[in-house]
């Protein structure tokens, strides 16, 4: 018999985008959980997992990659401007 529970987090439309990054992103934190990158977001646990801890990393994550997108630009003319490119 299956352990396995399913953790459903909706998604914004603003940051569907980043869902395919955060995923990879997601992995080396739980490297033993599925994810499947549709809207609504599903993990899979397969065991005594803190549900809110989980979601809770995978909003993380998602904020995170949000930010690092939309700040690359700027990041990078601040670079090459400090490097004199």
């Amino acid at each position: 018999m299956s352990t396995e529970q399913m953790l459903y987090i909706d998604v914004q439309p603003a940051f569907l985008q980043f869902v395919p990054d955060v995923i990879s992103r997601f992995g080396y934190l739980h490297p033993g959980l599925r994810v499947t990158g549709q809207a609504p977001v599903v993990i899979f646990l397969n065991g005594t997992h803190d549900r809110a801890a989980i979601e809770r990393d995978f909003r993380f994550c998602l904020f995170r990659q949000k930010i690092y997108a939309e700040t690359l630009s700027l990041r990078s003319t601040l670079i090459d401007g400090v490097m004199g490119r």
